[in-house]
């Protein structure tokens, strides 16, 4: 499979609670041992799609790092640009979920081997050299929030250069508070925003951080910055692309019991993608984008099992034509 793009970020450990810890009385709990990240998960459900995509980060050297490539690779994810720094350990997260399918986290990254990527400027310029052979590249507000100063500059120079050469830059907000300052994130975001192609954000994300009433707003500052491709993500109900002057208002998919809200945007995301990769329309990406979310939320965790994924599908129409 050709590889038409490239996920920059980071994945962590996830640790999932079988029960509410704070209504355990248990001396032990248990949970499940699992792997996410908002580029990671993009990655996986864009090579389920049949898109290729390769995934840049790095990890430890550790069993548990090992364990996640072998799991990424199975997906069909490519892992030719994956570090493994020796002696390192990748991040973890812990994740609870209430009973509308709404999501809390409690990480355990600081200085996790993805955030230290792009500190080395000379192996920074290697790993830049083979990003510039990628048609594509993605990459999140939690990928500019974990890096040094420094490196973010490294990387808003490439990604530069990158596009100023013929690449296309695909951005999600993806607003962490926990990560940064909010004038921190607002200042790092308009700089990603005015380096960007197709943006895929959140609603809620930009209202926080630069404070649009409605996706309409949102459209038309970052078309004011030279994005040429917006599509504004509403949640349930829906989301708003904006191409030129035109400006398509496209249904969610009807989802009957929401059980996790984990990577909702991320599978969207991939499913835009996807699909305009395919030659889809602007609106036929946006309703497969909204099907494949509806998907995800249906089951727990970030990442759908393989075999619950194809039956899900199978029973989920294509965009209209």
């Amino acid at each position: 499979m050709t590889e038409n793009i490239a996920a920059i970020g980071e994945c962590m450990a996830e640790i999932r609670p079988l029960s509410d810890p704070a209504q355990s009385s248990e001396a032990s709990l248990e949970a499940t041992l699992s792997y996410g990240g908002d580029t990671l998960n993009f990655a996986v459900y864009l090579a389920r799609l049949g898109a290729g995509a390769a995934y840049v980060t790095a990890l430890g050297d550790d069993a548990l790092s090992d364990w996640m490539l072998a799991q990424w690779r199975a997906e069909g994810v490519g892992c030719d640009l994956v570090r493994q720094e020796p002696g390192a350990t990748p991040g973890l997260y812990l994740i609870r979920v209430d009973a509308a399918g709404e999501r809390t986290f409690r990480y355990w990254r600081r200085r996790s081997p993805a955030s230290r990527l792009l500190d080395d400027p000379g192996a920074a310029e290697q790993l830049f050299d083979r990003l510039g052979d990628y048609p594509w590249l993605y990459l999140t507000g939690i990928t500019l929030a974990i890096y040094a100063p420094d490196s973010r500059a490294r990387l808003f120079a490439f990604l530069s250069t990158y596009r100023a050469g013929g690449g296309k830059v695909a951005f999600d907000t993806n607003y962490r508070p926990l990560l940064w300052t909010s004038r921190e994130a607002a200042s790092a975001c308009e700089r990603m925003w005015r380096l960007t192609d197709l943006a895929l954000p959140g609603l809620e994300d930009e209202h926080q951080l630069f404070g649009d009433a409605d996706e309409m707003a949102v459209a038309a500052r970052l078309q004011s910055w030279g994005v040429g491709e917006v599509v504004v993500k509403k949640g349930a109900s829906g989301c708003m692309v904006a191409s030129g002057a035109e400006r398509i208002a496209v249904g969610a998919s009807e989802v009957a019991h929401v059980v996790d809200t984990t990577a909702a945007g991320d599978s969207f995301n991939a499913g835009y993608l996807a699909a305009r990769l395919a030659g889809c329309s602007p609106r036929q990406a946006a309703e497969r984008g909204n099907q494949v979310a509806a998907v995800v939320v249906r089951h727990p965790g970030a990442i759908v099992p393989s075999a619950q994924w194809a039956q899900a599908l199978l029973t989920t129409p294509p965009p209209r034509s």
